[in-house]
Protein backbone atom coordinates (compact mmCIF):
# COMPACT_ATOMS: atom_id res chain seq x y z
CA UNK A 1 0.00 0.00 0.00
CA UNK A 2 1.66 3.22 -1.12
CA UNK A 3 1.57 6.33 1.03
CA UNK A 4 0.58 8.53 -1.92
CA UNK A 5 -3.03 7.41 -1.72
CA UNK A 6 -3.18 9.11 1.68
CA UNK A 7 -1.04 12.16 0.93
CA UNK A 8 -1.02 13.03 -2.77
CA UNK A 9 -3.24 15.80 -4.20
CA UNK A 10 -3.30 14.32 -7.69
CA UNK A 11 -4.42 10.95 -6.34
CA UNK A 12 -7.21 12.73 -4.42
CA UNK A 13 -8.38 14.44 -7.64
CA UNK A 14 -8.56 11.11 -9.46
CA UNK A 15 -10.35 9.62 -6.46
CA UNK A 16 -13.01 12.30 -6.74
CA UNK A 17 -13.63 11.52 -10.40
CA UNK A 18 -13.47 7.71 -10.14
CA UNK A 19 -14.96 7.05 -6.70
CA UNK A 20 -16.96 9.87 -5.16
CA UNK A 21 -18.75 10.86 -8.35
CA UNK A 22 -19.69 7.20 -9.03
CA UNK A 23 -20.95 5.85 -5.69
CA UNK A 24 -24.06 6.19 -3.56
CA UNK A 25 -23.60 8.38 -0.46
CA UNK A 26 -25.83 9.37 2.46
CA UNK A 27 -27.05 12.96 2.13
CA UNK A 28 -29.33 13.20 5.16
CA UNK A 29 -32.29 11.71 6.99
CA UNK A 30 -35.64 10.96 5.41
CA UNK A 31 -37.76 12.39 8.21
CA UNK A 32 -36.35 15.84 7.48
CA UNK A 33 -38.02 15.88 4.04
CA UNK A 34 -41.34 14.11 4.44
CA UNK A 35 -43.54 17.01 3.24
CA UNK A 36 -43.41 19.06 0.01
CA UNK A 37 -41.01 21.96 0.45
CA UNK A 38 -38.85 20.31 3.08
CA UNK A 39 -35.23 20.00 1.98
CA UNK A 40 -31.74 19.03 3.07
CA UNK A 41 -28.51 20.53 1.74
CA UNK A 42 -25.38 18.45 2.21
CA UNK A 43 -21.73 18.93 1.29
CA UNK A 44 -19.45 16.23 -0.07
CA UNK A 45 -15.90 17.35 -0.73
CA UNK A 46 -16.12 20.61 -2.66
CA UNK A 47 -19.58 19.68 -3.99
CA UNK A 48 -22.92 20.70 -2.49
CA UNK A 49 -26.24 18.94 -3.11
CA UNK A 50 -29.84 19.94 -2.38
CA UNK A 51 -32.43 17.19 -1.72
CA UNK A 52 -36.04 18.39 -1.72
CA UNK A 53 -39.56 16.96 -1.64
CA UNK A 54 -41.49 18.30 -4.66
CA UNK A 55 -45.12 19.33 -4.98
CA UNK A 56 -45.72 15.94 -6.60
CA UNK A 57 -44.32 14.32 -3.42
CA UNK A 58 -41.27 13.05 -5.33
CA UNK A 59 -37.82 13.25 -3.74
CA UNK A 60 -35.22 14.90 -5.97
CA UNK A 61 -31.62 16.01 -5.65
CA UNK A 62 -29.87 18.88 -7.44
CA UNK A 63 -26.41 20.35 -7.57
CA UNK A 64 -26.38 23.44 -5.39
CA UNK A 65 -25.37 25.72 -8.25
CA UNK A 66 -27.44 28.45 -9.89
CA UNK A 67 -27.68 27.96 -13.69
CA UNK A 68 -27.21 31.70 -14.13
CA UNK A 69 -23.64 32.18 -12.90
CA UNK A 70 -22.99 29.30 -10.54
CA UNK A 71 -23.71 30.79 -7.12
CA UNK A 72 -24.71 28.36 -4.37
CA UNK A 73 -28.34 28.97 -3.52
CA UNK A 74 -28.60 27.13 -0.20
CA UNK A 75 -26.45 26.59 2.88
CA UNK A 76 -25.83 23.20 4.49
CA UNK A 77 -28.64 22.04 6.77
CA UNK A 78 -32.37 21.27 6.82
CA UNK A 79 -35.24 23.71 6.24
CA UNK A 80 -38.44 24.45 4.30
CA UNK A 81 -39.02 26.55 1.18
CA UNK A 82 -41.82 27.59 -1.14
CA UNK A 83 -39.17 28.25 -3.77
CA UNK A 84 -35.38 28.54 -3.87
CA UNK A 85 -33.93 31.98 -4.53
CA UNK A 86 -30.36 32.66 -5.65
CA UNK A 87 -28.91 35.27 -3.27
CA UNK A 88 -26.90 36.94 -6.06
CA UNK A 89 -29.39 37.98 -8.78
CA UNK A 90 -32.68 36.67 -7.44
CA UNK A 91 -33.36 33.81 -9.84
CA UNK A 92 -36.08 31.59 -8.38
CA UNK A 93 -36.66 27.84 -8.70
CA UNK A 94 -39.62 25.71 -7.74
CA UNK A 95 -39.46 22.50 -5.72
CA UNK A 96 -38.97 20.50 -8.90
CA UNK A 97 -35.86 22.54 -9.83
CA UNK A 98 -37.51 24.55 -12.63
CA UNK A 99 -36.62 28.22 -13.10
CA UNK A 100 -39.85 30.12 -12.42
CA UNK A 101 -38.72 33.75 -12.13
CA UNK A 102 -35.77 35.89 -13.19
CA UNK A 103 -35.49 39.67 -12.86
CA UNK A 104 -35.60 41.49 -16.22
CA UNK A 105 -36.81 38.38 -17.95
CA UNK A 106 -37.12 40.16 -21.34
CA UNK A 107 -33.42 41.12 -21.34
CA UNK A 108 -32.24 37.68 -22.49
CA UNK A 109 -31.64 37.62 -26.29
CA UNK A 110 -31.87 33.81 -26.32
CA UNK A 111 -35.28 33.96 -24.66
CA UNK A 112 -36.51 33.77 -21.09
CA UNK A 113 -34.64 31.30 -18.88
CA UNK A 114 -37.96 30.35 -17.27
CA UNK A 115 -38.99 26.92 -18.47
CA UNK A 116 -35.77 26.60 -20.46
CA UNK A 117 -33.05 26.04 -17.83
CA UNK A 118 -33.14 24.81 -14.28
CA UNK A 119 -31.17 23.17 -11.50
CA UNK A 120 -29.13 20.13 -12.61
CA UNK A 121 -30.63 16.94 -11.18
CA UNK A 122 -28.79 13.86 -9.89
CA UNK A 123 -29.97 10.45 -8.69
CA UNK A 124 -31.68 10.40 -5.28
CA UNK A 125 -33.32 7.67 -3.19
CA UNK A 126 -34.92 7.20 0.20
CA UNK A 127 -34.01 3.90 1.91
CA UNK A 128 -33.69 2.74 5.55
CA UNK A 129 -34.53 6.26 6.73
CA UNK A 130 -31.56 7.76 4.86
CA UNK A 131 -31.48 9.98 1.78
CA UNK A 132 -28.94 8.63 -0.71
CA UNK A 133 -27.49 10.47 -3.71
CA UNK A 134 -25.32 9.49 -6.66
CA UNK A 135 -23.78 11.96 -9.12
CA UNK A 136 -23.37 9.34 -11.86
CA UNK A 137 -26.41 9.35 -14.20
CA UNK A 138 -25.51 5.83 -15.34
CA UNK A 139 -25.04 4.36 -11.86
CA UNK A 140 -26.77 1.13 -10.89
CA UNK A 141 -29.72 1.20 -8.51
CA UNK A 142 -29.10 1.74 -4.81
CA UNK A 143 -30.29 -1.79 -4.01
CA UNK A 144 -27.89 -3.28 -6.55
CA UNK A 145 -25.06 -1.14 -5.18
CA UNK A 146 -25.72 -2.23 -1.59
CA UNK A 147 -26.37 -5.88 -2.43
CA UNK A 148 -28.71 -8.43 -0.88
CA UNK A 149 -26.84 -8.95 2.41
CA UNK A 150 -26.67 -5.27 3.38
CA UNK A 151 -30.18 -4.52 2.12
CA UNK A 152 -31.77 -7.45 3.96
CA UNK A 153 -29.83 -6.89 7.18
CA UNK A 154 -30.46 -3.15 7.46
CA UNK A 155 -34.16 -3.52 6.66
CA UNK A 156 -34.60 -5.71 9.74
CA UNK A 157 -33.55 -2.93 12.15
CA UNK A 158 -36.31 -0.42 11.26
CA UNK A 159 -33.78 2.41 11.14
CA UNK A 160 -36.39 4.64 9.52
CA UNK A 161 -38.14 4.82 12.91
CA UNK A 162 -35.12 6.26 14.74
CA UNK A 163 -34.44 9.90 15.62
CA UNK A 164 -30.99 11.51 15.39
CA UNK A 165 -30.00 12.76 18.85
CA UNK A 166 -26.32 13.47 18.11
CA UNK A 167 -24.91 15.16 14.99
CA UNK A 168 -21.25 16.18 15.22
CA UNK A 169 -18.64 16.95 12.56
CA UNK A 170 -14.94 17.33 13.32
CA UNK A 171 -12.54 18.92 10.85
CA UNK A 172 -9.82 16.28 11.23
CA UNK A 173 -6.06 16.17 10.42
CA UNK A 174 -5.98 12.98 8.34
CA UNK A 175 -6.98 11.48 5.01
CA UNK A 176 -10.51 10.05 4.97
CA UNK A 177 -9.17 6.55 4.21
CA UNK A 178 -7.24 6.38 7.47
CA UNK A 179 -10.54 6.54 9.35
CA UNK A 180 -12.13 4.11 6.90
CA UNK A 181 -9.26 1.64 7.42
CA UNK A 182 -9.74 1.92 11.17
CA UNK A 183 -13.41 0.99 10.98
CA UNK A 184 -12.61 -1.94 8.70
CA UNK A 185 -10.72 -3.81 11.43
CA UNK A 186 -11.03 -4.60 15.12
CA UNK A 187 -7.40 -5.60 15.66
CA UNK A 188 -6.83 -2.26 17.40
CA UNK A 189 -9.65 -2.63 19.95
CA UNK A 190 -7.69 -4.57 22.59
CA UNK A 191 -4.97 -1.88 22.59
CA UNK A 192 -6.78 1.35 21.78
CA UNK A 193 -10.22 0.71 23.32
CA UNK A 194 -9.75 -1.31 26.51
CA UNK A 195 -12.92 0.31 27.85
CA UNK A 196 -14.97 -1.75 25.38
CA UNK A 197 -13.65 -5.13 26.51
CA UNK A 198 -16.00 -5.45 29.54
CA UNK A 199 -19.07 -5.64 27.27
CA UNK A 200 -17.99 -6.18 23.63
CA UNK A 201 -16.08 -9.19 22.32
CA UNK A 202 -12.58 -8.12 21.26
CA UNK A 203 -11.09 -11.55 20.53
CA UNK A 204 -11.05 -11.90 16.73
CA UNK A 205 -11.59 -15.66 16.93
CA UNK A 206 -14.98 -15.08 18.55
CA UNK A 207 -16.13 -12.48 15.99
CA UNK A 208 -17.22 -12.74 12.37
CA UNK A 209 -15.75 -10.71 9.49
CA UNK A 210 -17.29 -10.74 6.03
CA UNK A 211 -16.17 -9.27 2.72
CA UNK A 212 -19.14 -8.85 0.40
CA UNK A 213 -19.22 -9.18 -3.37
CA UNK A 214 -20.46 -5.62 -3.92
CA UNK A 215 -17.36 -4.18 -2.22
CA UNK A 216 -18.79 -3.63 1.25
CA UNK A 217 -17.68 -5.28 4.50
CA UNK A 218 -19.35 -6.47 7.69
CA UNK A 219 -18.05 -7.09 11.18
CA UNK A 220 -20.18 -8.97 13.73
CA UNK A 221 -19.29 -8.59 17.42
CA UNK A 222 -21.04 -10.59 20.16
CA UNK A 223 -21.82 -8.00 22.82
CA UNK A 224 -23.39 -7.33 26.18
CA UNK A 225 -21.08 -9.85 27.76
CA UNK A 226 -17.43 -9.46 28.80
CA UNK A 227 -14.87 -10.34 26.15
CA UNK A 228 -12.85 -13.47 26.77
CA UNK A 229 -9.95 -11.02 27.04
CA UNK A 230 -11.54 -9.41 30.11
CA UNK A 231 -9.66 -10.03 33.34
CA UNK A 232 -11.32 -10.44 36.71
CA UNK A 233 -14.58 -11.92 37.93
CA UNK A 234 -16.71 -8.79 38.33
CA UNK A 235 -19.38 -7.72 35.87
CA UNK A 236 -18.52 -4.17 34.79
CA UNK A 237 -20.79 -1.40 36.07
CA UNK A 238 -22.00 -0.40 32.60
CA UNK A 239 -23.12 -3.95 31.82
CA UNK A 240 -24.56 -4.43 35.32
CA UNK A 241 -26.85 -1.44 34.84
CA UNK A 242 -28.22 -2.92 31.61
CA UNK A 243 -28.71 -6.32 33.23
CA UNK A 244 -30.71 -4.84 36.10
CA UNK A 245 -32.89 -2.98 33.58
CA UNK A 246 -33.91 -6.41 32.27
CA UNK A 247 -34.41 -8.00 35.71
CA UNK A 248 -31.09 -9.85 35.77
CA UNK A 249 -28.93 -9.85 38.89
CA UNK A 250 -25.24 -9.34 38.02
CA UNK A 251 -24.24 -11.23 41.17
CA UNK A 252 -25.70 -14.37 39.61
CA UNK A 253 -23.06 -14.10 36.88
CA UNK A 254 -19.98 -13.47 39.04
CA UNK A 255 -16.85 -15.24 37.83
CA UNK A 256 -15.31 -15.60 34.39
CA UNK A 257 -16.87 -19.04 34.03
CA UNK A 258 -20.31 -17.36 34.13
CA UNK A 259 -19.65 -14.32 31.94
CA UNK A 260 -20.47 -16.22 28.77
CA UNK A 261 -24.03 -16.76 30.02
CA UNK A 262 -24.90 -13.05 30.17
CA UNK A 263 -25.46 -12.47 26.46
CA UNK A 264 -28.01 -15.28 26.09
CA UNK A 265 -29.72 -14.31 29.34
CA UNK A 266 -30.18 -10.76 28.06
CA UNK A 267 -31.48 -12.01 24.73
CA UNK A 268 -34.11 -14.13 26.49
CA UNK A 269 -35.09 -11.34 28.87
CA UNK A 270 -35.46 -8.79 26.08
CA UNK A 271 -37.54 -11.16 24.00
CA UNK A 272 -39.83 -11.82 26.97
CA UNK A 273 -40.09 -8.27 28.35
CA UNK A 274 -39.35 -6.01 25.37
CA UNK A 275 -42.92 -5.33 24.29
CA UNK A 276 -44.06 -4.85 27.90
CA UNK A 277 -41.33 -2.25 28.44
CA UNK A 278 -42.22 -0.38 25.24
CA UNK A 279 -39.39 -1.58 23.00
CA UNK A 280 -41.62 -2.06 19.98
CA UNK A 281 -38.67 -2.13 17.59
CA UNK A 282 -37.69 -5.51 19.08
CA UNK A 283 -40.56 -7.15 17.24
CA UNK A 284 -39.23 -9.81 14.84
CA UNK A 285 -35.63 -9.37 16.04
CA UNK A 286 -33.38 -12.38 15.69
CA UNK A 287 -31.74 -13.38 18.97
CA UNK A 288 -28.37 -11.75 18.14
CA UNK A 289 -30.05 -8.41 17.42
CA UNK A 290 -31.05 -8.03 21.07
CA UNK A 291 -27.40 -7.82 22.11
CA UNK A 292 -24.81 -7.71 19.36
CA UNK A 293 -23.18 -4.89 17.40
CA UNK A 294 -22.83 -5.34 13.66
CA UNK A 295 -20.73 -2.86 11.70
CA UNK A 296 -21.53 -2.34 8.03
CA UNK A 297 -18.74 -0.68 6.05
CA UNK A 298 -20.51 0.59 2.95
CA UNK A 299 -18.04 1.57 0.25
CA UNK A 300 -16.49 4.05 0.12
CA UNK A 301 -16.99 5.72 3.51
CA UNK A 302 -20.32 5.07 5.24
CA UNK A 303 -19.95 3.10 8.46
CA UNK A 304 -23.16 2.03 10.20
CA UNK A 305 -22.64 0.48 13.63
CA UNK A 306 -25.98 -1.12 14.45
CA UNK A 307 -26.94 -2.23 17.95
CA UNK A 308 -30.17 -3.33 19.65
CA UNK A 309 -31.42 0.19 20.38
CA UNK A 310 -29.75 2.50 17.90
CA UNK A 311 -27.40 3.18 15.04
CA UNK A 312 -24.16 5.11 14.88
CA UNK A 313 -23.13 6.62 11.58
CA UNK A 314 -19.37 7.15 11.56
CA UNK A 315 -18.31 8.79 8.32
CA UNK A 316 -15.19 10.51 7.02
CA UNK A 317 -15.68 12.81 4.01
CA UNK A 318 -13.10 14.36 1.69
CA UNK A 319 -12.16 17.83 2.88
CA UNK A 320 -13.79 20.68 0.89
CA UNK A 321 -10.35 22.32 0.50
CA UNK A 322 -9.10 19.34 -1.49
CA UNK A 323 -6.29 18.79 1.02
CA UNK A 324 -5.77 14.99 1.06
CA UNK A 325 -4.35 15.15 4.59
CA UNK A 326 -7.58 16.52 6.06
CA UNK A 327 -11.16 15.26 6.16
CA UNK A 328 -14.50 15.92 7.81
CA UNK A 329 -15.57 13.23 10.27
CA UNK A 330 -19.28 12.85 11.07
CA UNK A 331 -20.60 11.17 14.21
CA UNK A 332 -24.37 10.56 14.34
CA UNK A 333 -26.31 8.67 16.98
CA UNK A 334 -29.85 7.60 16.09
CA UNK A 335 -32.09 5.85 18.61
CA UNK A 336 -35.47 4.18 18.63
CA UNK A 337 -37.92 6.20 20.75
CA UNK A 338 -39.33 4.17 23.64
CA UNK A 339 -42.48 5.30 25.47
CA UNK A 340 -41.57 6.89 28.78
CA UNK A 341 -37.84 7.08 27.97
CA UNK A 342 -36.89 10.73 27.52
CA UNK A 343 -33.09 10.53 27.40
CA UNK A 344 -30.40 8.20 26.09
CA UNK A 345 -26.72 7.83 27.08
CA UNK A 346 -24.48 9.86 24.81
CA UNK A 347 -21.78 8.01 22.83
CA UNK A 348 -19.90 11.33 22.90
CA UNK A 349 -19.65 11.42 26.69
CA UNK A 350 -21.20 14.01 28.96
CA UNK A 351 -24.83 14.11 30.09
CA UNK A 352 -27.54 11.94 28.61
CA UNK A 353 -29.12 13.24 25.41
CA UNK A 354 -32.80 14.09 24.99
CA UNK A 355 -34.56 11.75 22.58
CA UNK A 356 -35.40 14.40 19.99
CA UNK A 357 -33.96 15.75 16.78
CA UNK A 358 -30.75 17.67 17.47
CA UNK A 359 -28.77 20.56 16.01
CA UNK A 360 -25.58 20.09 13.98
CA UNK A 361 -22.33 20.83 15.82
CA UNK A 362 -19.20 21.36 13.69
CA UNK A 363 -15.74 22.13 15.07
CA UNK A 364 -12.01 21.61 14.62
CA UNK A 365 -10.58 18.34 15.92
CA UNK A 366 -9.39 18.85 19.48
CA UNK A 367 -11.82 21.63 20.32
CA UNK A 368 -14.26 19.20 21.96
CA UNK A 369 -14.84 15.51 22.46
CA UNK A 370 -16.47 13.23 19.92
CA UNK A 371 -16.76 10.58 22.60
CA UNK A 372 -14.10 8.44 24.24
CA UNK A 373 -13.97 5.77 21.54
CA UNK A 374 -14.06 8.22 18.61
CA UNK A 375 -11.44 10.42 20.32
CA UNK A 376 -9.17 7.40 20.71
CA UNK A 377 -9.59 6.54 17.04
CA UNK A 378 -8.90 10.07 15.81
CA UNK A 379 -5.86 10.49 18.06
CA UNK A 380 -4.27 7.55 16.26
CA UNK A 381 -5.52 8.76 12.87
CA UNK A 382 -3.50 11.95 13.31
CA UNK A 383 -0.40 9.97 14.29
CA UNK A 384 -0.83 7.57 11.38
CA UNK A 385 -1.16 10.42 8.88
CA UNK A 386 2.13 11.81 10.17
CA UNK A 387 3.79 8.38 9.97
CA UNK A 388 2.62 7.77 6.42
CA UNK A 389 4.49 10.91 5.36
CA UNK A 390 7.72 9.51 6.75
CA UNK A 391 10.52 8.18 4.53
CA UNK A 392 10.52 5.20 6.87
CA UNK A 393 7.03 4.05 5.82
CA UNK A 394 7.39 0.53 4.38
CA UNK A 395 3.83 -0.30 3.34
CA UNK A 396 1.32 -2.40 5.25
CA UNK A 397 2.00 -5.77 6.93
CA UNK A 398 -1.45 -6.95 7.91
CA UNK A 399 -2.87 -9.82 9.95
CA UNK A 400 -5.60 -12.04 8.54
CA UNK A 401 -8.15 -10.36 10.81
CA UNK A 402 -7.40 -7.12 8.92
CA UNK A 403 -8.58 -8.62 5.64
CA UNK A 404 -11.45 -6.13 5.43
CA UNK A 405 -8.86 -3.36 5.11
CA UNK A 406 -7.23 -5.29 2.28
CA UNK A 407 -10.60 -5.81 0.62
CA UNK A 408 -11.44 -2.10 0.88
CA UNK A 409 -8.26 -1.15 -0.95
CA UNK A 410 -8.81 -3.81 -3.60
CA UNK A 411 -12.24 -2.32 -4.32
CA UNK A 412 -10.74 1.17 -4.29
CA UNK A 413 -8.16 0.02 -6.85
CA UNK A 414 -10.95 -1.36 -9.04
CA UNK A 415 -12.69 2.02 -9.07
CA UNK A 416 -9.46 3.92 -9.62
CA UNK A 417 -8.46 1.71 -12.55
CA UNK A 418 -11.74 2.04 -14.43
CA UNK A 419 -11.44 3.97 -17.68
Amino acid sequence: MCAERYTDTEYAKQEWQNVWSKTWNVAGLSYHIEEPGEYVTTNLGSESIICVRGDDNQLRAFYNSCPHRGTRISEEGESFINHFTCPYHGWQFDRQGNTVHVPNEDDYPQGSPCGRVGLKEIQCRDLFGFIWVNMDPDACSLEEFLGEVVTTDLASYNIQDTVRVLNMTADSPCNWKIITDNFNEAYHVQVLHPGLIPYIEANHEACQFDTLAEGHNRGWFPSHNPSVLQEGDEVADHLAVIMRQWNLDPDDYYGKENHGRIRHALQNAKRELGELKGYKHYENYASYQFTDYVIYNIFPNTVLSVGPDGVQLLRPRPHPSGDPQRCLFDHWWMVHPVKGVKTTPSPAGGPDLPVKDCEHDQFLYGEKSLGRTADEDLSIAKMQQEGLSSSGFQGFNMAHQERRVQRFHEVLNDYMNKA
